[in-house]
């Protein structure tokens, strides 16, 4: 079974956010601010009552949000108005959005963006409504169960994280008088980019072409990107190697900034990301558990306060803990033996995102038998 396909333009009104300038934030207030990324404090006054949908407009282009009170959206992305509610269910809404790949029309500036008429001109499968109703309980469903999954993983970031700061203390206080580097003593630093989209064979099948959005907390590993480059399109990209270390560095808002994750594969990679791939003397686990430990250390980096960028050059100046090479070994086995035993006792691995997506997949394609 097939659904028809119908414009968003035809369906919802994607309404620009409110800029909130520094200090003007009520932290104290009881409505949610959301910026491109999801949530990113609290305010005394709200855009809207209703539930709605948050999409990304600056930095994490296309990210997509389910504010379910409402709340204020700032100006680095926009919230939806259904126009016909007995047309379109707001949760089948949510998955679809997520699956209509709107980070495809990327704008490529200093922080990517989107306009509004890239996603009125962007189409999504349409059921009646009882049947949108169905799929959206059903996903419902395998997303909470993918979120107790992804709880198991943040339970082990924590203890990974505990055991680092036991071995080598906060690297920014630095209490153990460990020497200290700039980043680009510890590896290779590579910011990303985009090959150009008009020129169609640049994407194709050959490899993944990374965002911010697959650096995707609490996953420690790259998540698989929907988008793909071709061997042209590769060979005007930046590719790194596996166990090089991928860092949010372009975001529509700061508490994305520095976001870690490693590559368990070679990879391509945009321009809101800047690669680390560590010099043979550095242990690749170590110095990706340091980035996760030191987040706000980098982010301290930022040069715009209610958004977000570090550049390379600010990025691989730095300065990070370089121990003793057996000490950081001996923290590499640890975090490597420990990760593949909680995940796969947990079943927390990256097989239930990709299952998930199988099954949005079949959603939106009509095989959800009744």
């Amino acid at each position: 079974m097939s659904y028809p396909s119908v414009y968003l333009g035809e369906l919802i009104r994607a309404n620009y956010g409110k800029a909130l300038k520094k200090g003007e934030r009520d932290e104290s207030g009881s409505w949610d601010v959301f910026g491109s990324s999801g949530l990113v404090g609290k305010h005394s006054e709200t855009l809207t009552t209703e539930a709605t949908i948050i999409i990304g407009r600056k930095g994490s282009v296309g990210a997509i949000t389910y504010a379910s009170n409402g709340g204020w959206t700032i100006d680095t992305a926009f919230y939806v108005d259904i126009l016909d509610n007995e047309k379109l269910n707001l949760r089948y809404l949510y998955y679809a959005l997520n699956n209509s790949g709107l980070d495809r029309h990327t704008i490529t500036t200093s922080i990517p963006g989107i306009n509004r008429d890239n996603i009125y001109g962007t189409k999504i499968p349409l059921p009646p409504l009882p049947e949108q109703r169905r799929i959206a309980a059903i996903l419902d469903k395998a997303d909470a169960i993918r979120r107790k999954r992804q709880q198991a993983i943040r339970l082990t970031e924590e203890f990974l994280r505990s055991v680092f700061l036991d071995m080598f203390g906060d690297p920014v206080l630095n209490p153990k008088g460990w020497p200290q580097v700039p980043i680009r003593e510890l590896g290779t630093v590579t910011t990303g980019n985009t090959p150009p989209r008009q020129v169609e064979v640049n994407y194709g099948d050959y490899i993944e072409w990374i965002k911010s959005d697959n650096i995707n907390k609490p996953q420690h590993y790259l998540t698989k990107s929907k988008e793909m480059l071709s061997e042209k399109g590769a060979a005007i990209g930046r590719v790194v190697p596996r166990k090089s270390i991928l860092v949010t560095c372009i975001a529509g808002s700061p508490a994305c900034i520095g976001n870690a994750a490693l590559a368990d594969r070679d990879v391509a990679f945009n321009q809101q990301i800047n690669a680390l791939t560590p010099n043979p003397e550095v242990n690749p686990y170590f110095l990706y558990a340091q980035l996760l430990v030191a987040k706000k250390h980098v982010q301290r980096a930022s040069t715009e306060s209610m958004k977000g960028m570090i550049s390379k050059g600010k990025f691989q100046e730095i300065q990070f803990l370089k121990p003793p090479a057996d000490l950081q070994e001996k923290y590499g086995e640890f975090f490597e033996k420990y990760l593949s035993f909680t995940l796969k006792s947990s079943g927390a691995d990256l097989t239930g995102t990709e299952l998930f997506n199988s099954l949005v997949q079949r959603a939106f394609k009509g095989e959800l038998l009744p």
